[in-house]
């Protein structure tokens, strides 16, 4: 009996639908508490086993946490190529039945890009689940920048903190997820949706600079929004990500020069007194102003001008 108990078990874990769940709780009831544990094991191991998945069918999560998961895709496409993919993605199967990614955009975009199927986890979380480990595994690389840690935190706020009840909520996930203090949230928070993303996405990651520079730009940004996106357009993308964050803060914190204002000038008086008009100008502005009155009165006169219409 324990034989059969754990051989459905086996046939279970490859995909073997011919013993179904409940069979196999009854199963357990019937069989020693040794093979019970042993068939919870591979039940709970089919749980977490890897599979070949299309691309395609595994969909983006709407929290992302690259600014651009293509950027650079190149060199990874290569070594899945020379040496296969040898670490699986994770994703989660969502509530309406679909395939979600958790984590491992890369490595899926890359697969699709070579036409070959992706290796995949495929586990049951829930959405907050899902952040977390989105957001451990991310801690665990050494290239997450912190502008695109910032705006993995706005995104979760963005979706699971729609309202005040769950704002909250919604903030612990976060610093879990980064493993960062509360207060660091809130400050990543308003630092990603204070600087309009078409100029976050003009600098890039700008890996290696922390908080303080893009704090620094953020208050630029506050100062002046519409100014910040003309800047988005002026940035040289030639230029190393920091460095484009460096003349992103120069442009905005640059001043355009404006023209003084025009004082009355007091070189030239006019006055009028009946039919007598008087110009009372300095002398050195004498031979010029007469010239000039002259031939706007040639002017008028050429014109019809010397008398109402």
């Amino acid at each position: 009996m324990a034989r059969k108990v754990f051989g459905d078990s086996l046939k279970n874990a490859m995909g073997n639908a011919a013993t179904a769940e409940e069979d196999v709780d009854l199963d357990l009831k019937r069989t020693s508490p040794t093979v019970a544990r042993a068939q919870a094991s591979v039940l709970e191991e089919d749980k977490h086993a890897t599979r070949l998945i299309d691309p395609s069918a595994v969909r983006m999560s709407a929290v992302m946490d690259r600014i651009d998961p293509s950027d650079g895709l190149e060199e990874l496409v290569s070594s899945i190529r020379e040496h296969g993919q040898k670490v699986p993605i994770l994703v989660r199967r969502t509530q309406d039945g679909a395939l979600e990614i958790v984590y491992g955009r890369r490595r899926l975009l890359a697969c699709h890009e070579l036409g070959q199927k992706v290796r995949a986890t495929v586990m049951e979380m829930t959405e907050e689940e899902a952040l977390i480990a989105q957001g451990v595994e991310n801690n665990a690389r050494q290239d997450p920048s912190f502008i695109e840690r910032a705006l993995f935190v706005a995104g979760i706020i963005r979706e699971l903190g729609k309202t005040d009840e769950t704002r909250k909520n919604a903030q612990t996930i976060a610093y879990r997820a980064l493993q960062i203090d509360e207060s660091l949230v809130s400050r990543m928070n308003r630092i990603a949706t204070g600087i309009p993303m078409e100029l976050i996405q003009a600098i890039g990651p700008a890996h290696g600079v922390g908080r303080r520079v893009w704090e620094k730009l953020f208050r630029l940004c506050e100062k002046d929004v519409s100014r910040a996106r003309e800047v988005a357009r002026e940035i040289p993308r030639t230029l190393p990500g920091p460095d484009r964050l460096d003349a992103a803060v120069t442009l905005l914190t640059a001043t355009k020069a404006t023209p003084p204002k025009a004082e009355p000038s007091e070189r030239v008086k006019i006055g009028r007194k009946g039919n007598r008009i008087t110009i009372d100008v300095d002398a050195d502005l004498a031979p010029r102003v007469e010239e000039a009155v002259r031939k706007l009165i040639g002017e008028l006169l050429d014109r019809g001008q010397d008398g109402p219409e």
